[in-house]
């Protein structure tokens, strides 16, 4: 055996080419020939006693190997990893020390939002000068403290976050309440975008759907609005004329229902029919969104586990699921366009 640069378990100096080098017969310890005539005789007796071999503490095999296992799956990470890429338990967790009972003094603590790991004490997070390094350094969880294995109607908590892929901490504790307590949570982005966000989401039928509603009230609205503005300057212009300075809601009817017909004042009233139902769409996707992403993630997941298996099922989990970025930005450069357009019309 190769002992250069490895060392005497006495004098704990490295072992040279021109070192003179004795090895325990029984456990096979090497050390400089001085240091072992000092002893007399091999120090690892405990060793000799399990009739175990000695091996160099330093020299840790396992890092020549590019891939490390994931405690809590078995799956293989690159080496270097924080938590695993196909569950997302974490791979690392730092010992314990017994005689420490005050958690305060523990570089570690359990995290309560991550079964599998733990989380750094940032009290306890010093350099060498004794100055706090990285005050606000946290690990996140990606699984959001819900298991891996846990059971979502025949689809595993890891199979959901690879579909889900983005913002998974977020959805799988939604989805987690879903089913254990029925009650979701406002989304206030689909509220905010409705239909782009459900496509965002890959849910291409009720996104094109409420995107299409969506863009009818608006160009209804504005194109009402349009046809509509000779009639409002009528409108103000009765109102100048009997010397009404700050107009009620009743004046204007009043004065709607002497100037118009009853069609032309359902039409001046309609942009804000329009705006309303516009707004009570937007209502229904920030309250129904969680729940229709969870339904389409189940169904997605259990469609694609009928076709695929192993290895072949994560990689086509990661390749359809996760959001359409490309869809994202194509609705936000078609809506800077209409107000363009609408600004010179």
């Amino acid at each position: 055996m190769d002992f250069l640069g490895k060392k005497c378990p006495v004098c704990s100096k490295n072992f040279h080419e021109d070192d003179d080098i004795v090895v325990c017969p029984e456990c096979g310890a090497p050390y400089h020939r001085e240091c072992y005539k000092e002893k007399g005789k091999c120090i690892f007796t405990d060793l000799h006693k399990k009739g175990e071999r000695w091996h160099d503490e330093d020299d840790d095999s396992s890092e020549d190997s590019p891939l490390e296992k994931c405690p809590h799956c078995g799956r293989e990470n690159p080496k270097g990893a924080i938590v695993c890429y196909s569950c997302g338990g974490f791979l690392h967790k730092p010992a314990e020390n017994p005689d420490d009972n005050n958690p305060d003094n523990q570089t570690w603590q359990q995290n309560p939002f991550n079964p599998f790991g733990s989380m750094p004490n940032n009290n306890q997070n010093t350099d060498q000068n004794g100055q706090n390094g990285h005050p606000f350094t946290v690990f996140i969880d990606p699984m959001g403290g819900v298991s891996p294995d846990e059971d979502f109607d025949g689809v595993t908590g890891a199979e959901m976050a690879k579909c889900v892929k983005v913002n998974t901490p977020y959805y799988m504790q939604v989805f987690s309440r879903i089913k254990t307590i029925g009650s979701s949570r406002f989304n206030f982005a689909a509220f905010l975008f409705g239909g782009g966000w459900y496509l965002y989401r890959k849910q291409y039928l009720k996104g094109t759907i409420i995107t299409v509603i969506m863009f009818v009230l608006t160009l209804g609205q504005d194109f009402i609005a349009y046809a509509t503005r000779d009639m409002w300057i009528t409108l103000a212009k009765a109102l100048q004329s009997s010397g009404i300075v700050y107009p009620t809601y009743m004046d204007y009817f009043s004065l709607m229902s002497s100037k118009f017909s009853w069609w032309e004042i359902c039409l001046l009233l309609a942009p804000y029919i329009l705006s309303f139902l516009s707004f009570v769409l937007m209502l229904i996707c920030g309250f129904r969104g969680n729940r229709s992403y969870y339904k389409h993630t189940i169904m997605k997941v259990k469609k694609l586990k009928s076709e695929k298996s192993g290895d072949e099922l994560t990689k086509t989990l990661s390749d359809n699921g996760g959001v359409n970025t490309a869809i994202a930005w194509s609705l936000i450069a078609c809506e800077i366009i209409m107000m363009i357009a609408m600004m010179f019309v």
